[in-house]
């Protein structure tokens, strides 16, 4: 191992990695600045350099997450086309498709909501965001918020623990989305 130190931009990503594995890992109520500095190697001055704060590393490690899962499957899409129809597959096929580990990351997350409310100022965003790309076109703007809702009660279902669907219901559902955003964009 090199004992070049880090730039400063790559301790920042390191700390936010070191956190969401915590997160991911043990839950926030584990997540302490202690713990992250410990796990990086870096110190806690160097740590309060980038986060003055709990809240503020977990805001950070929300905006990421959210900038992570955005980019996704807009890359999906856009390798694609541009179109609206590529556009849900993609976010239809982002929902089906993601890991284990990063559900378990977005529940302890939507935990930790109870405790640090200021953490849905993020997510807010991405809905406004995500709302204001799907609504562009108003012929399918009833579709395209049909399948996002969609999307996330199945998504929210099974990050709160109250449904999971085999593999049998989850390609049956995803099947099923596609055809219909497949149906209803045809020109």
């Amino acid at each position: 191992m090199s004992n070049t130190p880090l730039p400063r931009s790559s301790h920042r990503e390191a700390l936010l990695d070191a956190a969401e594995a915590i997160v991911s890992e043990q839950g926030v109520a584990e997540l302490t600045l202690e713990g992250v500095a410990a796990r990086t190697g870096v110190t806690k001055g160097g740590l309060i350099y980038h986060f003055k704060t709990k809240e503020a590393l977990l805001h950070a490690l929300v905006e990421k997450i959210i900038q992570q899962m955005e980019t996704r499957y807009q890359e999906k899409a856009k390798a694609q086309g541009s179109s609206l129809d590529i556009l849900l597959i993609a976010m239809i096929n982002d929902v089906f498709d993601m890991s284990r580990e990063e559900k378990a990351l977005m529940t302890n997350l939507l935990a930790a909501v109870s405790s640090y409310p200021n953490q849905l100022g993020p997510v807010q965003d991405m809905y406004e965001r995500q709302t204001q790309e799907l609504t562009r076109d108003p012929q399918h703007m009833g579709l395209a918020l049909m399948v996002s809702c969609a999307l996330d009660g199945i998504i929210f279902l099974e990050l709160l623990n109250l449904k999971q669907f085999s593999t049998e219901e989850r390609e049956a559902m995803r099947q099923h989305l596609i055809n219909t955003v497949t149906q209803h964009t045809k020109i």
